[in-house]
């Protein structure tokens, strides 16, 4: 498993560099969360830009025990008003977010991997990156998501 600490640095490292080649100058507020209960109740109050997650497992067999995978979910968020719908502020925004996003496909795309900031792991490039457009997620949040494989390095 990769170790929680060197994962919560990584998407920071991350989301500070995407945030940079994006040229967003708005703060953005990171989340990590066990459940999506707990990422509910950390998102519950928060305004502006979010970027939020899951805290990978990892799946374990027993040909590759001394390796393991885990699925990793990020998400760009952020709370709009109800009046944006359909607005021009709505697709704003939206252009923003998407914009942050392509940045962090980008880097995870293009970084040596997630070992350049953590020598414990590495992205799985063998499979694909997904990334899907959210609405009213977590209580009211629209933005976007990518999943994708992160694997331990052999003890």
């Amino acid at each position: 498993m990769i170790p929680i600490n060197d994962y919560r640095q990584f998407v920071s490292e991350l989301v500070n560099s995407a945030k940079t080649e994006a040229k967003i100058d708005d703060d953005i507020t990171i989340r990590l969360a066990v459940t999506e209960t707990q990422l509910v109740n950390l998102l519950k109050d928060k305004a502006g830009i979010v970027v939020a997650g899951n805290i990978p497992g990892a799946e374990i067999s027993k040909s590759s025990w001394f390796q393991s995978e885990g699925e990793c979910l990020l998400m760009v968020l952020e709370k709009m008003p109800e009046d944006y719908q359909g607005t021009e502020s709505e697709f704003e925004s939206y252009s923003k977010l998407q914009q942050l996003m392509i940045e962090i496909v980008r880097l995870l795309v293009n970084y040596s991997g997630f070992g350049s900031l953590c020598d414990k792991g590495e992205v799985d490039y063998s499979r694909p990156l997904v990334v899907e457009w959210e609405y009213n997620t977590y209580g009211g949040f629209n933005g976007l998501s990518v999943t994708f494989k992160l694997k331990d390095k052999e003890v």
